[in-house]
């Protein structure tokens, strides 16, 4: 009897055979255009990845540091002629070699605590406390980490906030792993006009970390098991929608999931055209210039290139300066700032140069890591701007009753 050989099982790369080396990507890329070397390319490291997939060369340390290095920005999927999917093949790589790429210990203590409900919330709790955060400072300054880990935000959150108007139902709010201690002020300037609004909105404690953490740093089951986890911590009968504020925690909660999932900036910008609020144009008459940050996983991945100005144009007469180099990734990149701090730090200056900051006040940030991270350096430029989310800037011009 003939016994034919058992087929090869299709390998999780093999999608990068769509790659047909056009390079469209190269000038769209942020690490090849701070390297300017083929492997710091999306193609380039395409190419490393079917050559080790293939066995024709050894995942040593140096192959997949190149690997590694991508901040996952996804400008070259959104350009790609070929439509390579690019976000799937970083995964899908990061995850077979995790245990082999070096990751610092910062980095692996906040992957620990993310997976864990309130878990990264209680490291941020702690590392704060004035001496550690003084001793962590110092450190900080001798080993390159970011500081800006050690970020706080002084406003308190509720549980709920009831409707100021006649009740139009009631939204919950997705605060992520870092929501409650570093991304306060937007939650609760969201509550806010939402209230004004008239909904009512609930913040529940039990919710945990979006996944996008582990998803991009080589632990895709971890990743799925905390999705699974806000799917049942968030369905609420009561609510009508589901508020996320980060585009990245936004893009990842979103994968199979059948929640009412909706970016509170589209949102509230609905609610505002159905039921409009009065809103101030004091700030332009005050001269303030105001400056504008989209963030990668905004434009390449919700895909809503529109919405911050959709948002913002409810402020009577607002003008926004854009930076010159929209599609340049700051550098943040999810923990890229620990595992890569020079890059972050060199993308971060190439980001902030794109910009007139001399006169400027504000800078509009819709992503938390985004706006972390250039709080981290944006005194050195302009020691009088300020970094907040665009929902902010509207509460700031709303007009209560």
């Amino acid at each position: 009897m003939l016994i034919l050989p058992a087929m090869n099982k299709r390998s999780k790369l093999s999608d990068t055979d769509l790659c047909v080396m056009c390079g469209m990507c190269l000038p769209h890329c942020p690490t090849y255009q701070l390297y300017q070397t083929e492997s710091e390319s999306p193609r380039g490291r395409i190419a490393i990845m079917q050559a080790i997939d293939q066995q024709r060369i050894d995942a040593d340390n140096i192959a997949l540091t190149h690997i590694d290095h991508c901040l996952g920005c996804l400008n070259c999927e959104s350009i790609c002629p070929s439509q390579v999917p690019y976000e799937k093949l970083l995964d899908e790589f990061r995850d077979q070699y995790s245990e082999s790429i070096s990751k610092p210990l910062t980095s692996r203590l906040v992957l620990k605590k993310a997976a864990r409900t309130g878990g990264l919330e209680k490291l941020l709790a702690t590392v704060n406390t004035p001496g550690l955060k003084q001793l962590i400072q110092f450190s900080s300054s001798l080993t390159g980490l970011p500081e800006h880990l050690l970020a706080t935000s002084t406003q308190s959150l509720k549980n709920f906030y009831p409707a100021t108007t006649i009740g139009r139902g009631q939204v919950t709010l997705f605060t992520g792993c870092t929501g409650r201690h570093m991304d306060a002020d937007t939650l609760a300037d969201s509550a806010l006009i939402l209230n004004q609004l008239g909904f009512d909105v609930s913040i529940p404690e039990s919710q945990g970390c979006c996944g996008a953490l582990h998803q991009h740093n080589g632990h895709l089951e971890t990743a799925r098991s905390l999705r699974d986890l806000n799917q049942t911590e968030l369905k609420d009968p009561d609510s009508q929608a589901i508020l996320f504020f980060s585009p990245a925690c936004g893009s990842s909660l979103l994968k199979d999931s059948h929640l009412p999932l909706h970016d509170a900036r589209s949102f509230i910008n609905s609610q505002l055209e159905q039921n409009p609020l009065k809103f101030s144009s004091s700030i332009n008459n005050a001269g303030r210039q105001i400056l504008l940050h989209e963030s990668c996983s905004h434009r390449n991945m919700l895909k809503q290139k529109t919405l911050n100005k959709d948002l913002l144009r409810h402020i009577p007469g607002i003008k926004i300066r854009e930076s010159r180099l929209p599609n340049l990734c700051c550098g943040a990149g999810g923990l890229q700032t620990t595992n890569y701090p020079q890059q972050a730090k060199s993308l971060l200056e190439l980001k902030l140069q794109s910009f007139d900051l001399s006169q400027a006040s504000i800078l509009l940030s819709d992503n938390i890591g985004c706006s972390q991270h250039m709080k981290s350096a944006i005194s050195a430029y302009n020691s009088n701007i300020e970094v907040i989310h665009p929902i902010s800037l509207l509460v700031r011009q709303l007009e209560l009753n």
